[in-house]
């Protein structure tokens, strides 16, 4: 499967109820502290299924993705 699209990923946001966007807020978190503790401690990163929303995305994509993800909560409150 190959890598899917961040912007397309981005505009699924303003599709997704309240609920959805905080599951996605929390993955986003869990993985970016994953990244961080493969960074710091060498820790092995958990590999995704390729079904996974998160698959393929890195570090960088992870932390545009929670900064948008936060925005669309702050606007559905």
């Amino acid at each position: 499967m190959e890598k899917k699209d961040l912007n397309t990923m981005l505009s699924s946001f303003s599709l997704k109820t309240a609920k959805q966007m905080r599951t996605v807020r929390n993955n986003l978190n869990n993985r970016i502290t994953s990244f961080e503790a493969e960074m710091k401690v060498g820790k092995s990163l958990p590999a995704l299924s390729a079904s996974h929303m998160l698959h393929g995305f890195d570090l960088k994509d992870c932390r545009i993705l929670l900064e948008a993800a936060k925005k669309v909560i702050k606007t559905q409150k």
